[in-house]
């Protein structure tokens, strides 16, 4: 019972800077105990809703077995009833703890478990482990959660740069914000005239860096140190109100062209949205832009590269 508290302590923890990017949903899904103590396999069931509050959720699950000899409760049938809480750790991995409080009731042996779940899209996979029932297995579906699955892909020969905008621009999502399809800075053409010949001069946009935010792999989850930056941002932008801004997303090489790029893009926007939504910087100041893997941070690390780059534009 110590582990099953100790493991809800550093879950919660952990949770309180979590960023699960979903709303509540229900889930529903069978696993299987692989070997009680005394001997013999057992089908089980979940069901649950996650992420009720801050990435805290509950769940009920069912365990039971026939034509059997149950020696510890003298029947032919094994039935528990595991109930307790899971904690959304982030997007993709959730941890979970429960008991059977009614048999421990009833003055039998305290059925405890304890586990994690990894979501890819609204599937659940889970795996955890009990002294009673020994190691367990399962899967779920989530009924409300994201469609899409979270993509972990690993190196793969890179498209043309092309092909990359075509597939991230079949990709809609709602935007409050001006987005730029390309990291080229814009040029202003302006036209003089003199003694009646009309001329024209090319003049480059400048950009002044003012911040650098790094993220979580493969997410839209601000690192520790970088989440601290983000009111200091705010501040120098609200400072310099006829400054337009320029935030630009990149990310690692691992995955696609097209991946990066849609992953580049989602991380600048979710930068301009809190500039906009929480601290009224007017959106019309914003371009949105992505690099996605196209430019390697000079310190040369993954690390470094996952990041997003706030300028002054004049």
């Amino acid at each position: 019972m110590k582990n099953i508290i100790a493991l809800l302590v550093i879950c919660f923890g952990l949770n309180l800077n979590a960023q699960t990017g979903q709303g509540p949903n229900f889930e529903i899904g069978l696993g299987y105990a692989l070997k009680h103590t005394e001997g013999f396999g057992i089908p089980k069931a979940y069901v649950g809703v996650n992420n009720l509050f801050s990435g805290l959720g509950a769940y009920v699950s069912p365990e039971y077995r026939g034509n059997i000899t149950f020696l510890e409760d003298g029947t032919n049938y094994y039935f528990r009833i595991p109930m307790g809480l899971t904690f959304e750790i982030n997007e993709n991995v959730a941890c979970f703890a429960g008991a059977d409080p009614i048999s421990y009731a009833q003055g039998k042996n305290l059925r405890k478990e304890l586990g994690l779940a990894f979501y890819t899209g609204p599937l659940t996979i889970r795996t955890g482990y009990s002294y009673w029932v020994g190691a367990t297995i399962g899967v779920g579906y989530r009924f409300g959660a994201n469609p899409a699955a979270i993509s972990f892909q690993g190196r793969q020969p890179r498209k043309s740069q092309s092909s990359g905008l075509a597939v991230a621009q079949k990709q809609p999502e709602p935007q409050i914000i001006e987005r730029i399809d390309t990291v080229i800075v814009k040029e202003e053409v302006i036209k003089e005239v003199v003694k009646e010949v009309v001329k024209e001069v090319v003049k480059p946009t400048e950009l002044t860096q003012i911040a650098v935010l790094y993220f979580e792999f493969n997410t839209t989850s601000y690192t520790r140190e970088s989440q601290l930056k983000l009111e200091a941002l705010a501040t120098a932008i609200k400072e310099n109100p006829s400054e337009d801004i320029v935030i630009i997303g990149h990310t690692d090489e691992v995955g696609t062209d097209a991946y990066n790029y849609t992953l580049g893009l989602n991380r600048a926007q979710k930068v301009a949205n809190f500039l906009v939504n929480t601290r009224g910087v007017a959106a019309t100041r914003i371009e949105v832009r992505s690099e996605g893997l196209e430019t390697p941070s000079s310190a040369g690390t993954p690390e470094m590269n996952r990041r997003v780059v706030v300028y002054f534009k004049k």
